[in-house]
């Protein structure tokens, strides 16, 4: 079993892979696919296997009435000069109601250990994987090496669902590149959760629920053309977009990423419509349930920054024990407000740890809660630690 939240994402990664660049929605900020970056984050054991099973699923459509594959399904592990060949590869001529056929070209990653796609941080990989998300008509470039000096690939889409941990990000990721463009792009999905998952689960059940999305999958393979808005939809979309998309995000960690939620958000209500009614009509309901998905994400985004920070729960109480020394001091021993302590917990642990940290932190006589007061605190001298 997965957490709920990976589930969740793996599917909506799962639907904007399969609409490759055959689905489209038009705003006055211009056209926009429902291609996505996610990347699930958490610690060894959380559930990131998710990532496979998409995989598998991706990998097992197939198109209708045949035996052929659906999509383009890309390994895990590639170079960026793999990354290209395959791309110019997945080249996909669609018929379409009027006009000449549609050739594109869309590869779906699926990558349970992103660091095994991406091993370190190679701004020329990186750079690609920005401008390719764009979609822009045609992706180009010059090989210095191998017998292909010029590359056109017309039409380019990646889709990308990939998996890592806090620690990896925080090892790889410079500080300067969450001010850069893949920080834009990725949507980061975080738990810390274990699913508890029962000794009788069935394989069979699996099964049945794999040959359900397989059909579906099936049926999303053809659909084809720009997706239209509902009166109620653009009204309610546009409101959230004028207002300054709330709830905004604040860490300043995700600063560049902020001017990209509107956009975002577009993608997610297609995904919405298509796996909701497997229409591509967008109605309310889909522009509701894309900035619920989406700000859900956000709202557990800064824990992943204050994972990165790699410091176990005695190292954060030790830093703590000094900042509320330090304020006591410099107030000449009043007693410390609650909230300042938790704001200086909220910036380096995720938020479910903080209760966690500060009642061991009392119980080991690191601070005292004045009696009688609401959320007072002063600091213990280091040697009555463990003392009552």
């Amino acid at each position: 079993m997965s957490p709920d939240i990976f589930r969740r994402w793996a599917a909506i990664s799962l639907v904007a892979g399969a609409l490759e660049r055959r689905v489209w929605a038009v705003t006055s900020l211009g056209t926009c696919f429902p291609n996505l970056y996610v990347l699930l984050v958490g610690n060894p054991g959380i559930g990131k296997h998710i990532i496979e099973n998409a995989r598998q699923l991706w990998h097992d459509a197939c198109q209708s009435g045949s035996k052929a594959p659906a999509f383009h399904v890309a390994p895990s592990s590639m170079t960026k000069a793999s990354l290209i060949d395959r791309l110019a590869k997945a080249k996909t001529t669609k018929l379409t109601p009027k006009g000449p056929p549609l050739v594109y070209h869309s590869l779906l990653i699926a990558a349970e250990e992103f660091g095994v796609l991406l091993p370190d941080y190679d701004l020329e990989y990186i750079g690609t994987l920005n401008a390719i998300f764009n979609c822009d008509p045609v992706h180009e470039e010059t090989r210095r090496h191998g017998p292909a000096q010029e590359i056109r690939i017309e039409n380019p889409q990646i889709n990308i669902l990939g998996g890592a941990q806090p620690a990896w990000l925080y090892s790889v990721f410079p500080e300067n590149a969450w001010s850069t463009g893949i920080s834009r792009r990725l949507i980061m999905v975080y738990s810390n959760e274990t699913p508890f998952r029962e000794f009788s689960d069935m394989p069979i059940e699996h099964e049945v629920a794999a040959e359900f999305m397989l059909h579906r999958l099936t049926d999303i393979s053809i659909l084809y053309g720009q997706a239209s808005w509902t009166k109620s939809a653009v009204v309610h979309f546009a409101k959230w977009h004028r207002e300054g998309r709330p709830p905004k995000t604040t860490h300043s960690k995700l600063v560049h990423y902020e001017g990209s939620r509107t956009l975002l958000a577009t993608k997610l209500a297609v995904v919405s419509a298509v796996s909701r009614t497997g229409m591509t009509v967008i109605d309310e309901i889909d522009t509701r349930r894309a900035i619920e998905w989406l700000t859900d994400a956000e709202r557990v985004m800064p824990d992943i920054f204050r994972e990165m920070i790699g410091k176990s729960d005695s190292q954060v109480i030790d830093d703590l024990h000094f900042f509320v020394t330090a304020l006591w001091a410099k107030s000449k021993q009043k007693p410390v407000n609650g909230e300042m302590i938790w704001e200086w917990l909220r910036q380096r642990v995720p938020s479910d740890k903080i209760e966690k940290i500060l009642m061991v932190a009392e119980r080991s006589n690191v601070l005292q809660r004045v009696p009688n007061s609401l959320d007072l605190w002063t600091p213990r001298p280091r040697h009555e630690r463990g003392v009552e």
